[in-house]
């Protein structure tokens, strides 16, 4: 499905003509961001390569391409999309084929956008926060809050299950999924554990049927790895975007 290229051909992704294929994602394998979009390309069957990108190494190539320096960015036809959430109803636009990501209805649409913010501004700041915090009763707070917001969206799962709408894996899923796949994380730096009284048997339910799916799979980096990755961000000495929003408490980038 994706061949990953190394970061020096960014060059050839300025011009199409170059290029063994049109669409081009710029990811990197610990980024839960670019994880939903590899997630999406790989479920829609977009024939693409991976280009496995340092972030935070922003070259001029790299910021030609998206200005922010983020990933991921996805380059079609010669062009860039940028920020994962934009990227990801792009793809559902781009290629319209099946399987179709949001549902078809307009309020049934409106629900998945609305939850979808919920995960980007209620949940994955609460993540950050809790990994990075370092006095213990902020951290206990923050797992209090992290809980009770992941009970909210939990309450909202359809009963049909085993996704979010029932049946039918789409981008609520795709976007919730990085998040709830780093909780070993939280598990080894911060003791953060979903409790045990069966409140949460649904997010588990929802958690193993999209652990399951070819296109999660394919994306999942090993757990070591992935704790090690983010020591920097236990011991809050991360010098990212992600980081510095956290310390001040503003928005993600």
């Amino acid at each position: 499905m994706y061949n990953p290229i190394p970061l020096f051909c960014f060059q050839n992704l300025l011009f199409p003509a170059t290029m063994s294929k049109p669409i081009k994602l710029l990811s990197a394998w610990f980024c839960p961001f670019a994880q939903r979009t590899w997630i999406c390309m790989l479920e829609k069957g977009v024939d693409f390569e991976l280009v496995e990108t340092d972030p935070y190494n922003k070259t001029p190539e790299f910021l030609a391409l998206n200005p922010r320096g983020l990933v991921p960015t996805l380059i079609h036809n010669g062009r860039s999309v940028y920020e994962s959430l934009v990227i990801n109803e792009y793809i559902e636009d781009a290629w319209p084929q099946e399987p179709k990501l949001l549902p078809a209805d307009p309020f049934s649409r409106a629900q998945a956008r609305i939850w979808i913010d919920f995960i980007a501004k209620q949940l994955m700041p609460q993540y950050y926060h809790i990994l990075q915090q370092q006095d213990k009763d902020k951290q206990e707070e923050a797992k209090s809050r992290l809980i009770k917001r992941l009970g909210s969206i939990t309450a909202a799962m359809s009963s049909e299950g085993p996704y979010f709408f029932g049946e039918k894996f789409g981008l609520v899923d795709i976007t919730l999924l990085p998040l709830c796949l780093r909780f070993p994380i939280l598990e080894h730096f911060r003791q953060f554990s979903l409790p045990a009284d069966g409140s949460f048997e649904r997010l588990q339910t929802w958690l193993n049927a999209c652990k399951s799916r070819p296109c999660v799979s394919a994306t999942m980096a090993p757990e070591d790895k992935l704790i090690a990755k983010y020591q920097r961000y236990a011991d809050d000495t991360a010098q990212t975007q992600v980081a510095e929003a956290i310390r001040k408490g503003t928005a993600l980038p």
